[in-house]
C-alpha cells in the first residue's frame, strides 16, 4: 500500500479473504474514508452516509465506551455510517456509532469512525486502552483463527524467496552464465561470464573440444574465429566459450583484426602474438608481405604500386602491423621505408 494509505481493489479483496478465514481487521477514519468502496461496506457491515469536521472542538463527539467517556477533538473529523449487519460496541456522546464491529465469514471487522492516530498521538493517552479493549473483544468474537494449508505456505515462502533482490540477482546471473557456456553472447561477455568457471575447468563437459582448440591455434598460430570452425567443423558459437577458457588460462590470445582489414578477431598463443599476426598476414596479403621480405627497406609507395591498393591504406595497415611487431615503419623526408620483423620472415623462409 504506497498512496497515502489508500488501499486498491486487490488489497481490499485480499482483507476481505483474510476476515473471512477468521481474521480480524481493524481500520480507521482515514483509510476507510480514502479506500471506500461497496466490498469494504461489505465487510465492515455498515453504509458509508457523510464525513463531519466541525470547526470548534465540544462534547458532543467525545467517545463513550463500556461507561467511560474518552475526550475527542471534533476538528480531527468524524465518519458519518449507518449499521447494515454491524454492531455499535462504542457511541459518541450524540449517539451516533463511534466504534462498529462486524462478523464477516470466521472473522471480525471494527470500523473506528474517528480518526484514531490523532486521537492518541496529539488527543488523550487514554485512547490506548480504548484500543486495547476493542481489539480484546475482536479476537474473542471471530469464530476460527486463519489457517493456511501447507500448500499454502510453501506458496508463499517459495514467492518470497524468488522475488528476494538476492535471488532475482543470482538467477539472472545463472542465465547469463548459461547463455555464454552455449555461445550465445558477443565473445567480451562470453570471457566475463566464464571467469567463476575457469577453476572448474576439469568439470567442463566440453574440454575435449577445447584442448582440441588449443592445438589447432598450436598449429596455424595465427587463425581468425570462423578459419578456426571451418577448420574444426565445428559453429562459431559452439568455439566462443572454449576460446574464452582459453583466453583466461592465459593460453592464447584474442585480438581484434578489425583494423586489418577483417571483421573478426585473431587467436594466436599467448606470447606468441606476433608471430600468430605475422601468420595471418602471410595467408590474407601473400604479395605484399613477400615483396616486405624480400625487399627490406621498400617504400610505401612502392608497395601501393605492386599491390594495386591506395598509399593510405597501406601505410595504415602496415602501421597497425606494427603495433604487434609484425613489421617496422621508419619515416623518410617523403615516404616510409618497411622493414620486416623476424616474426613475419619466418614465415615465408619456412
Amino acid at each position: 500500500m504506497d498512496r497515502g494509505g489508500r488501499l486498491s481493489e486487490g488489497e481490499i479483496e485480499t482483507l476481505a479473504e483474510y476476515v473471512q478465514s477468521g481474521g480480524v481487521l481493524i481500520i480507521g477514519l482515514n483509510t476507510y474514508v480514502q479506500s471506500w468502496s461497496k466490498k469494504l461496506d461489505e465487510v465492515f457491515g455498515v453504509r458509508l452516509l457523510r464525513l463531519e469536521k466541525p470547526k470548534n472542538d465540544t462534547e458532543e463527539w467525545d467517545v463513550v465506551f463500556n461507561g467511560r467517556v474518552y475526550p475527542y477533538n471534533d476538528t480531527y473529523q468524524e465518519v458519518i455510517v449507518r449499521p447494515e449487519g454491524a454492531k455499535v460496541i462504542s457511541t459518541y456522546k450524540n449517539e451516533k456509532p463511534a466504534i462498529t464491529l462486524n462478523h464477516y465469514g470466521s472473522g471480525v471487522a471494527v470500523l473506528i469512525t474517528f480518526n484514531p492516530v490523532k486521537a492518541y498521538v496529539e488527543g488523550d493517552r487514554s485512547f490506548l486502552d480504548l484500543y486495547l479493549e476493542v481489539s480484546s473483544e475482536a479476537l474473542k468474537e471471530r469464530k476460527n483463527p486463519p489457517t493456511i494449508s501447507n500448500t499454502e505456505k510453501a506458496l508463499i515462502i517459495l514467492k518470497r524467496v524468488t522475488l528476494h533482490p538476492l535471488t532475482l540477482g543470482l538467477l539472472v546471473f545463472i542465465l547469463l552464465e548459461i547463455l555464454a557456456y552455449f555461445g550465445l553472447m558477443p565473445l567480451g561477455l562470453t570471457i566475463f561470464f566464464a571467469a567463476p568457471l575457469v577453476r572448474l575447468w576439469g568439470l567442463i563437459k566440453h574440454r575435449k573440444r577445447c584442448i582440441s582448440t588449443l592445438e589447432t591455434v598450436s598449429i596455424m598460430r595465427g587463425v581468425t574465429i570462423s578459419e578456426l570452425s571451418e577448420e574444426m567443423g565445428e559453429k562459431v558459437r559452439r568455439l566462443k566459450f572454449c576460446i574464452a577458457i582459453l583466453k583466461l588460462k592465459r593460453k592464447v590470445s584474442i585480438l581484434d583484426i578489425s583494423r586489418l582489414g577483417e571483421k573478426d578477431y585473431l587467436i594466436t598463443l599467448h606470447g606468441l602474438e606476433a608471430e600468430g599476426v605475422g601468420a595471418w598476414a602471410v595467408e590474407k596479403y601473400p604479395s605484399l608481405m613477400e615483396k616486405i621480405i624480400n625487399h627490406p627497406g621498400v617504400t610505401i609507395l612502392d608497395l601501393a604500386h605492386s599491390s594495386n591498393m591506395p598509399p593510405y591504406e597501406v601505410l595504415q595497415l602496415l602501421r597497425e602491423m606494427s603495433r604487434y611487431g609484425v613489421v617496422e615503419i621508419r619515416k623518410m623526408p617523403f615516404d616510409y621505408e618497411v622493414y620486416p620483423t623476424r616474426a613475419l620472415s619466418r614465415w615465408l623462409k619456412e
